[in-house]
């Protein structure tokens, strides 16, 4: 298990976000921001904001290199 920050994943908070997998921590960081999202919180906002203006060669790219540092990251 590997462990990160939501601003580390281009979000706007220092929660902790876990997973075994890119993909599962993927997931766990999509299900925070939303959950901020619907409680209003204009940071968490402008987080996803600032991440759509990228455009989808630029989000994948991101991603990509996300995943390839994965192993890297603090084991949780």
């Amino acid at each position: 298990m590997k462990k990160t920050t939501c601003r580390d994943l281009r979000g706007a908070c220092d929660a902790e976000i876990q997973g075994e997998t890119p993909e599962e921590m993927a997931e766990k960081s999509k299900q925070h921001v939303m959950e901020m999202m619907q409680s209003g919180d204009e940071d968490h906002k402008a987080a996803v904001e600032s991440m759509m203006q990228l455009s989808k060669e630029e989000q994948e790219k991101w991603y990509e290199d996300f995943k390839k540092g994965f192993y890297s990251l603090q084991d949780a």
